[in-house]
C-alpha cells in the first residue's frame, strides 16, 4: 500500500535574511540579523577588508556594492555602492553584495586595484578598500572615467593621508576588464532566480530579547503590522536610524521595512505631475526628474554622497521631518501631496494631505498612529526655470544645512506676480512656507519696491534659533541673501545690503 505524502505548506514567513555575498547564498538569524552590515562583514563574515571610521556613513570606508531589484521587477540588478555602516543586515535581504574581497579573481587583482597600486593610490590602505569599492561599483555603469566623473563617484569617500590626486589619477588610469565585471560573474541567471525563490516568502525576524523585523510584501499587510504594534519604528534607508544606533540608541522593539513592497518601488507621471513611491531611491529620483524638474535633479547632486543616495529615499527625508531636511522646501514650493495608507478593521484605507498641512511641530506629523507615507505627489511647476533651491553649508558638499530654500515666482504678461511660491527651511521648528509674503506680491508689479517690501516681510516672518551651523542673525542675513540672488538671477534686479532693491 502506497501512503501518499501531504504537500507541505510554504510558511507565512521566514526566520531569515537572505543575500548573496560574494557570489554564495548566505542566511542569517536572529541577533545577527540585527547587527549593522559592516560589523556583520567583519565579526561573522570575516570580511575585515569593509572598514568602519565614522559609522556615520560619511567617510565610505565602510563602502561594499549591491545590487537589488524588487520582487516584481523584469529588470536585472545593477551594482552600485553603498555604506554598510548604517544598515543592518535585514535590509539586505533579496541583495547581492560584493566586498573587497570579491573583487579578485584566480589571484589577480581587479583593475581598480591595480590602478590604486600603480598609481600610488594607497598609504597608510585603511580608506583603500571603500574607494576601490566605490570606483568598482561606479565601473558596472561607466566603463571609464574622466577626472570629474571619478570625483563626482568618490565624494563619499575620505582619505587622510595620501591625498586626492593620485586616487583620481588612479580613476583615470583604470584598464577595463570584462571578467572582472561584477554583474557577469555574480548576478547570473542561477544566482536571480534561486535567490528570488528564496525571499517569495516574507521576512520575520526575531532576537533573543523578542525585538521583531517585519519585512512584509503587501502593503496591507505592513498596515496591519503597524495597527497591531503601535510602538513600531519604520525603517527606509537607515541612513539617520543607523547613525542613531552606533551611537548607542537602542533599535524599537518593532521594525517594519517596506523593501519588499514593490508597488513602493515605482514612479509615474503625467502632464501635471510625478508620483514617487516611498521605496525610490534619490538616486533613481534623479533621473526621474532629470527633464521634467531640471533643478530639482541638480540640486541632489549637493547634499549626499552617493553611497547615500543609492540608498535613502524622498520619503524617508520627509518621515524624518527634519527643519532643515534638504528637500523639505522644494516640496514645500510646489505644494506636494502626501499619499498615506492604514489599516482600519483589516481594510487598507488611503488618503492625502497637502503638505503645507504635514508639518504640525518639531519632529510632529499629520500622520494618525497607524499611518505610513507611500507616495509623495510632485505638481510639475509650469515654468521650470523659474524654480530655484538653495543650499547654505559650511561645505559645499556632503554637510548639514544652515539654512535651505525653494523659490518660484511667475509672472503673467503684463510684469505683474501671477504666483510665488515660497519656502524655508532652517528658520522655524519646521520647514516653513510664506504665505504672508506669497499674498503680499501676488498682483504687484516686478518692480524694485515690490521685492525690497518682500524682504522686510521675510525678515519679520523667520524666526531662526542660534545654533553650531549659525547665529540667529547669522541666519536672518543668509535668507535675505538668498532671496536677493534669487531675483536677482530671475528677474534682473539687484538689491542692497540695507533691504533695498535697484535695477
Amino acid at each position: 500500500m502506497t501512503v501518499k505524502s501531504k504537500k507541505q505548506k510554504k510558511p507565512k514567513e521566514r526566520s531569515h535574511a537572505a543575500f548573496f555575498l560574494n557570489g554564495q547564498l548566505t542566511k542569517v538569524f536572529g541577533d545577527d540579523a540585527f547587527m549593522m552590515l559592516a560589523e556583520w562583514l567583519r565579526k561573522r563574515a570575516q570580511r575585515p577588508g569593509t572598514k568602519i571610521v565614522c559609522a556615520e556613513g560619511d567617510c565610505g570606508a565602510c563602502t561594499v556594492a549591491r545590487a537589488f531589484e524588487p520582487l516584481s521587477s523584469k529588470s536585472k540588478p545593477k551594482f552600485v555602492s553603498i555604506n554598510s555602516c548604517i544598515t543592518t543586515v535585514a535590509q539586505m535581504d533579496g541583495s547581492h553584495l560584493v566586498t573587497v574581497e570579491g573583487l579578485e579573481l584566480d589571484g589577480k587583482l581587479s583593475p581598480a586595484q591595480n590602478a590604486m597600486r600603480d598609481c600610488h593610490g594607497s598609504q597608510c590602505g585603511f580608506c583603500t578598500p571603500g574607494f576601490v569599492m566605490a570606483l568598482s561599483a561606479t565601473l558596472e555603469a561607466k566603463p571609464t572615467l574622466d577626472r570629474k566623473a571619478a570625483a563626482n563617484c568618490l565624494t563619499g569617500n575620505l582619505c587622510r593621508c595620501t591625498g586626492y590626486s593620485p586616487i583620481l589619477d588612479a580613476a583615470e588610469a583604470i584598464k577595463p576588464s570584462p571578467e572582472h565585471n561584477l554583474a557577469s560573474r555574480y548576478l547570473t541567471t542561477k544566482n536571480i532566480q534561486s535567490l528570488r525563490v528564496e525571499i517569495s516568502t516574507p521576512l520575520q525576524l526575531q532576537d533573543l530579547s523578542g525585538r521583531i523585523f517585519f519585512a512584509p510584501h503587501k502593503l496591507k499587510d505592513a498596515c496591519s503590522f503597524l495597527a497591531k504594534n503601535k510602538s513600531a519604528r519604520l525603517m527606509a534607508a537607515s541612513t539617520d536610524l543607523g547613525v542613531q544606533t552606533n551611537k548607542g540608541k537602542p533599535l524599537a522593539s518593532a521594525l517594519l521595512s517596506l523593501q519588499h513592497v514593490d508597488e513602493l518601488y515605482q514612479t509615474s507621471s503625467s502632464k501635471k505631475s510625478l508620483i514617487i513611491g516611498a521605496r525610490v531611491s534619490l538616486s533613481k529620483l534623479r533621473k526621474a526628474t532629470q527633464r521634467s524638474i531640471p533643478e530639482f535633479a541638480n540640486f541632489l547632486d549637493l547634499f549626499a554622497s552617493p553611497q547615500i543616495k543609492n540608498s535613502a529615499t524622498l520619503v524617508g527625508n520627509l518621515a524624518n521631518a527634519s527643519p532643515i531636511g534638504d528637500t523639505l522646501p522644494f516640496l514645500l514650493a510646489t505644494d506636494a501631496l502626501i499619499h498615506v495608507a492604514s489599516s482600519r478593521g483589516g481594510t487598507l484605507t488611503r488618503r492625502k494631505i497637502e503638505i503645507t498641512k504635514f508639518f504640525l511641530g518639531y519632529k510632529k506629523l499629520a500622520l494618525k498612529p497607524n499611518e505610513l507615507i507611500t507616495h509623495v505627489e510632485i505638481p510639475l511647476p509650469a515654468k521650470p526655470g523659474n524654480l530655484r533651491l538653495f543650499k547654505s553649508s559650511q561645505r559645499k558638499d556632503l554637510d548639514i544645512s544652515a539654512v535651505g530654500a525653494a523659490f518660484n515666482v511667475i509672472a503673467d504678461t503684463r510684469g505683474n506676480i501671477k504666483n510665488a511660491q515660497l519656502a524655508l527651511g532652517g528658520v522655524a521648528a519646521t520647514p516653513i512656507r510664506l504665505k504672508n509674503v506669497e499674498a503680499f506680491m501676488a498682483g504687484r508689479p516686478i518692480t524694485v519696491d515690490t521685492f525690497a517690501k518682500a524682504t522686510e516681510l521675510i525678515n519679520d516672518s523667520v524666526k531662526p534659533l542660534s545654533d553650531v551651523r549659525g547665529s540667529q542673525a547669522y541666519r536672518r542675513v543668509l535668507v535675505r541673501n538668498i532671496f536677493h540672488r534669487y531675483i536677482k538671477d530671475v528677474f534682473n534686479i539687484t538689491c542692497p545690503i540695507d533691504g533695498g532693491a535697484q535695477r
